[in-house]
């Protein structure tokens, strides 16, 4: 583990309060995210996870009050598919998180690397999405007009001074290709109009793999910064991304291995029911897609071609993410960018073959 140096002054005052003691900072470790995340014992043995968040004023606020929102919501809420971790405590001025620590967990991405990321595993990850969207939403009226809207961190319909200044290379190749094409352009648009006049549900607003906890075979959601009402297509069309991000830089990677030394040309994948990489994953996504249906038998209209859209915009957030550090874009994402163009082209056809039917 990466080792920090850490002012943890306000973390041992919070512990404090709490009633938990010190934080033990000579065997804590520190873990991967953007945020400042710690592992350790507090001086009464507790295990626990710390994070301080890290942003502008405006999302530290509202990462810690939607936070806050959450577990005002599950706390006491009947027994459901949704599981998450405890939060302990957390200081909105410090922007500081204490959360139970569950062992001996895995993250969703691990599994998924590993084969492990099972169709049981998706029927978990679907039953909790769906718990999610089921809730009434007029607890979250007030919170949602008490704050402005959330930052748009991740909007693909304009490249701002900050983010281009702070763009790699790559990066602004990225933007090159998704700027100028207007099929993409226009359907990106197209779904953002559509997902402003969708029903709003309560929603997560993040949902990656590394977003889900495996311990002891149960599935736990957690990190509910961008907790808030939403349209439910994006959660199911981001966690579809996930397995099409991880299904195609997967299928690169056997390509670039095979042992021939000759450079592999970057190929276009043609998505179809017998894609073989594809076939393999299939079967989680169709898992989490019927235990979804279950926990919400009522969809709104157009969810599933909605989502399919959100999977290709969160292809596309991968592309720009995936370029951060590198001097050029790579075959991976020239790939992902055109397999999202595919795809919004005419989404209706996608939704069966990626696993949303009916």
């Amino acid at each position: 583990m990466p080792t920090r140096t850490y002012d943890g002054s306000g973390v041992d005052s919070l512990l404090d309060r709490l009633g938990l003691g010190g934080f033990d900072w000579t065997t804590a470790e520190a873990t991967s995210g953007r945020n400042d995340n710690w592992l350790g014992r507090t001086a009464g043995g507790r295990r626990i996870f710390v994070k301080t968040i890290v942003g502008s004023a405006v999302e530290v606020a509202h990462c810690v009050r939607r936070t806050a929102a959450f577990y005002r919501i599950h706390t006491g809420a009947p027994p459901s598919a949704l599981r998450t971790t405890t939060l302990l405590g957390q200081d909105e001025q410090a922007a500081i998180q204490v959360f139970d620590c569950l062992d001996g967990a895995r993250d969703g991405r691990e599994l998924a690397r590993d084969g492990a990321f099972d169709q049981e595993l998706g029927a978990q990850a679907g039953a909790a999405v769906g718990a999610l969207h089921a809730v009434r939403p007029a607890r979250l009226a007030e919170l949602e007009e008490s704050l402005p809207p959330l930052p748009r961190q991740y909007s693909l319909s304009a490249l701002s001074a900050e983010v281009f200044y702070e763009a790699s290379a790559a990066q602004l190749e990225a933007w090159r290709l998704l700027q100028p094409d207007p099929g993409v352009t226009r359907a990106l648009t197209a779904l953002e109009r559509e997902s402003e006049e969708a029903p709003r549900v309560p929603v997560h607003g993040d949902v990656c793999l590394d977003q889900f906890l495996i311990a002891d075979g149960t599935l736990h959601l957690i990190d509910w910064e961008a907790f808030g009402l939403g349209d439910p297509a994006r959660d199911v069309g981001d966690f579809l991304g996930e397995w099409l991000h991880h299904v195609v830089l997967g299928f690169l990677g056997d390509r670039a291995g095979n042992g021939s030394g000759r450079a592999v040309p970057v190929p276009t994948i043609a998505l179809t029911p017998n894609w073989r990489p594809w076939r393999a994953a299939r079967p989680t996504v169709e898992a989490f897609w019927a235990a979804y249906r279950t926990a919400q038998p009522v969809l709104s209209a157009g969810l599933a071609p909605r989502a399919v859209r959100y999977a290709c915009r969160h292809l596309l957030l991968r592309m720009l993410t995936d370029a951060q550090f590198r001097p050029r874009l790579d075959g991976s994402g020239h790939t992902l960018f055109r397999l999202a163009k595919t795809i919004l082209a005419a989404p209706e056809r996608f939704t069966t073959i990626l696993g949303l039917e009916g």
